[in-house]
Formats: structure tokens, sequence, C-alpha cells
């Protein structure tokens, strides 16, 4: 028998589950996309009544039966009985249990979640009962568990719920006026930008939902959904955050336990649920510039044409959703500067392509800067900027306190406060806001949602906990971990450098409550998670006798620190769908 064919036998004996895993993996964005689309179907509708839910119960208990027989049907005959028994009477005892909850709540995104989570806790049994759980598999069921989460939220998130700088069709302003005109118009607006709310925004994100939003149109949908269903391109961009951190976290060579840890915080990461229900442009530019450091890296190592073409591609389109995607071009430069003169004697090869890199990157990033200062004289670096009676302002709070003062009342309240949100006082601490938002943006307090009382304190903690430990983590790998690469050494240190001066600086620029957010440093994120994971992964490795016990066990916490952050922030968002 040839080798071609023992290799086909083979293949023919793996089950189906490992079949549909690989495919996910070999296409993650294309799966991704499939998937969100198939997510639209539900997000037309908030309720079911008690008599329907009836066959989504009976459905979900026969798939439950009839997936158990197709993943067991290939298994190994002396597990088979067992695994089938346990399988099947989950299913049927979650459909009956999730009905129940249904019937009483009218919350299909609690049922989507459930029904995610059953799936989930069957395929890792049988896939650990086979000994297939290996470290990808299980960041593919971190990554399906993560976009189940981002999913629930955007059904229980309607506008102009939870938005930053919405705006109105109405008044033709804001994010989602913007969208709407270009829709309706099919053309950007003619005038100067500085006179509609955040019209000055590049429009990439608004062009692409404006697009959107017709092609649902055509096909019968609703206004009334049309707008809602943005979200499923928001949705798609935040899952695709997940697929680029693991890329990112791979080409910089980390992997195993430290790798799951790392994809872990990032798939259950508060900020990216938000962000993934959020209508304006944050995500896509974020998306992009993950894109865009992602490419870099791998140009790095290829140095290829197509490589640096996508780098062009998503530091230019990152620009064109927002300016601030330039942030991403310092680490790449350093990249390009370095790879120059290390290899100098091929000097021409790296001008054509640099050549190529700013010949794609530069119009398409700065094209809407330049129309804007040509015909309406508008400043490259324009911000809308809110008057001091806003409610939120904080410039009569003097710097020196803005970044000193940690006085504990601040954290009385783990919420973000605004005093016209009914906050005792306007947050005014950089950091400390940082943190508060990163677990609950702006809107997230007890106030709010009385049901979150104390797990927003746990959440709260273990955000604080986990970013403090990433942040010394990284500090510490920096200068003393001689096996990560020096070159991603430099290039973390200028992003993380990067975007935390511009973070402080836009807060003590715009002394508003609303500057000091998060989502203007959300590649810090990925940084905090990566240093995260890398630590212990480098314990988890270590090779000195006397400390391998004591390395190992930090290890074994900093896991278990990593699980109640991801659990506090499932539950406390779970609360959050049911209120």
């Amino acid at each position: 028998m040839s080798d071609t064919e023992k290799k086909h036998i083979r293949s023919n004996d793996r089950p189906i589950l490992l079949y549909a895993a690989d495919i996910i993996a070999k296409h993650p964005f294309l799966t991704t996309a499939v998937a969100c689309l198939l997510c639209m179907s539900l997000t037309s509708t908030s309720k079911v009544s008690g008599i329907s839910a009836t066959v989504p119960v009976l459905t979900f208990a026969f798939c439950g039966v009839f997936g158990t027989s197709c993943i067991c049907y290939k298994s190994p005959t002396h597990n088979k009985k067992q695994l089938y028994t346990v399988l099947c009477i989950a299913s049927v005892l979650f459909a009956l249990s999730f009905g129940r909850m249904l019937i009483d709540s009218n919350r299909p995104q609690l049922v989507v979640l459930m029904s995610g989570i059953a799936f989930i806790i069957a395929s890792s049994i049988y896939l650990y009962s086979i000994k297939a759980l290996n470290t990808k598999r299980l960041v593919l069921l971190l990554f399906i568990l993560g976009f189940l989460f981002r999913f629930a939220y955007i059904m229980s998130v309607k506008l102009p719920y939870r938005q930053h700088d919405l705006g109105s069709i109405e008044k033709m302003d804001g994010h989602l006026g913007y969208m709407a005109y270009i829709s309706y118009n099919l053309r950007l607006p003619n005038t100067d930008v500085r006179d509609i709310y955040q019209f000055y925004h590049p429009p990439l994100h608004h062009i692409i939902a404006a697009l959107w939003a017709r092609i649902l149109n055509i096909f019968g949908m609703e206004q009334k959904y049309i707008w809602e269903n943005v979200q499923i391109l928001t949705l798609y961009y935040s899952s695709c955050c997940m697929i680029l951190s693991y890329k990112i976290f791979r080409r910089m060579k980390l992997s195993g336990t430290g790798l799951v840890t790392a994809m872990a915080v990032i798939c259950f990461n508060p900020t990216f649920f938000i962000l993934s229900g959020s209508i304006n442009n944050d995500i896509l530019s974020i998306t992009l510039i993950l894109g865009a450091l992602y490419n870099a890296l791998c140009w790095y190592e290829s140095r290829s044409l197509g490589r640096i073409i996508c780098t062009a591609l998503c530091v230019g389109f990152s620009m064109m959703a927002k300016l601030s995607g330039w942030m991403a071009a310092p680490a790449i430069a350093f990249i390009f500067i370095f790879v120059f003169f290390k290899d100098i004697k091929n000097f021409k090869k790296y001008i054509v392509q640099f050549s190529v890199f700013l010949g794609i990157s530069i119009p398409l990033g700065m094209w809407w800067s330049i129309r804007n200062l040509i015909k309406f004289d508008v400043p490259f670096d324009y911000v809308y900027e809110l008057s001091e009676k806003s409610g939120q302002y904080i410039g009569n709070v003097p710097v020196m306190k803005r970044l000193f003062d940690f006085n504990p009342y601040q954290l009385q309240n783990v919420g973000d406060q605004f005093k016209f949100y009914g906050g005792k006082y306007n947050e005014y601490n950089p950091l400390i806001a940082l943190f508060k938002t990163s677990a609950f943006d702006e809107l997230y307090t007890v106030s709010y949602y009385p049901h979150v009382a104390h797990w927003d304190k746990i959440l709260f903690w273990s955000v604080v906990i986990v970013g403090l430990i990433s942040f010394f983590a990284m500090i510490y790998i920096w200068f003393n971990d001689r096996k990560m690469n020096i070159i991603h050494k430099i290039f973390t240190a200028i992003i993380y450098t990067v975007y935390m001066l511009f973070y402080y600086r836009f807060c003590l620029q715009y002394p508003q409550v609303c500057t000091q957010n998060i989502r203007y440093a959300v590649p810090a994120i990925v940084l905090g998670a990566y240093f995260f994971g890398r630590m212990v992964s480098d314990l988890g490795k270590c090779k000195k006798k006397k400390f391998r016990i004591p390395a190992k066990i930090t290890a074994v916490c900093l896991c278990t620190i990593a699980g109640i952050y991801c659990l506090s922030s499932s539950i406390f968002y779970y609360i959050t769908f049911m209120s």
C-alpha cells in the first residue's frame, strides 16, 4: 500500500469535529464572516413567545443528540458508549433548562450564549477524551466563546444605547448621521466638516456601513433593523481582533500555556465586547492597526513585496478609518530601518519596497485630511472639542493632581464617574480612568445595573491586577529575557510608548472625562496580554532546579488570576444581558 493511500485512510478515520476545527483554523477570517452573516438572522428580533420557545428547545435537543452521534461515530471503541451517553444526557438536560429560561426571560441572546457554552463543553470533553485537545484547538474553543459573548452583547445592545458620539438620522449628525448621509446620497459631505458633529472623521468605516445599509435595504430588511445591523460589521471587526492577536502572538514565538492564557485575556476582554456593539469607527481602525503590526512582523521575516503591500494597505486604511491609525507607523518604521541597515547590500530592493509602501499608505491615509485642508482650511490635527460648559470639563483640576492623585475615594465606586450620569465627581485621573473604562466603559455602573453589585468590584480589581502584572512582566522581559528577539522587544516598546504618550497627551490637551477612555489605547491591551502570557510561558519552562517549583507555582497563580479575570468578565456581562 502506498504512503498516499495510508494517509487517505488515516484522514478518513478522523472525527468530523476535527475536520471542522481544521477548516476554521485554515480560513479564520472567512469562517468568521460566514458566522456573522448567519448570526444576522437573529439580530432582527428581541423576543420569543413562550409557545414558540418549544421549537428551539426541541431543535436543540435533537441537534445535541444527532451531533453527539456524529461526533462519536468514529471515536475509539473503548470510550464511544460512555461519551455518547454523557453528551446525549447533557444535551437534553441543557435544552430543557435553557428552554425554561427562554420562556421566562424572552432573551434570545441568552439562548445563543448558553447553546454555545453547551457546545464548547461537549466539544472539550470529546477532544480531551480522544487526546486531541491541543493548544491550537483550545485557542479555537476560546475564540468561539469570545465570539458568542460578543454576539450576545450586540443582541442586548439596541441603538442608541451604549454608543459613543452616535448622533441621529433626524439631525443628520454624529456617526449614525454620517453613515446615513452617505447611504442616502451616495457621496461624501461637501461642507466644512467642522460644522457637523463628528463629520471630521475619515470616512472608510462610514462608507462601508452605508453600503452595507443599502445592501440590507435591497434584500428587504425593515428600516428599523438596518442601522442595528451595522453591529454585524463591528462584531466581525472585533472578532478579527482575536484572530490577529493570535497571529501576532504566534509570530512573536508565544506558545503552549502562555499562548492559551494570553488568548483567554483577549477573548474575554470587556473592551472588545463593548467595541463589538459600538457602531463608530474605533474598532475598524483598531483591527487594521493590528493587521499592520502583524504584516510588519511577517515582512521582517520574509522581506517580501507582498507583505509590505499588505502592511501599507493596513496602515493606509486604518488612517482612512481614524487618523490615529498613524500610531502604528513608528514601530513599523523601526523594523524597516533596522532591516535596511542590516542588509545594506540589497539596498536597492528595500528602496523599491519602501517607495511602494509610501506610495500606497500616504495617499490612502492622508487624502481626507488634504481634501479638507484645501477645500475648507481644516488643520490636519483637527479634533472636535467640547466646551468648558459640557458638564464633564476637568481642565480646572491641576495637572499634578490629575497625574499623581490616587486617593482611595476614587475607588469607592469602580465605575467611571460623570456628574451628569449621577457620579459624585468627574473622573480626572487618566490611569484610574484607563482601568475603569477597560472594565466597564462609561455607563456600566451599579447605578444603571444594580444587579452587578460585587461582581463589578471583582471584575475591576482583576483588570487592575492583570494590567499591573502585564506591565511589570513587560518591563522585566524587555530588560532580562534573553530568549525574546531584541527586535520584538524594541518593536513592542515603541508601540506601547507611542500609545501611552498619545493617551496622556490627549487627556491633558482635551480635559474632558470622555477623553480618558481605553478605546484610545486598545493596542496596549494586546501587548499586555502577550507579556502576561509570555511570563506564564517563561515560568513554566524554568530550567534552574532550585527555582523550578516556585516558578511553576507562580505560573499556576498567574493562570488562576487570568481565569478569575475571564470568569468575572463573563458573569458581569451575562448579568447585564439579563438586565
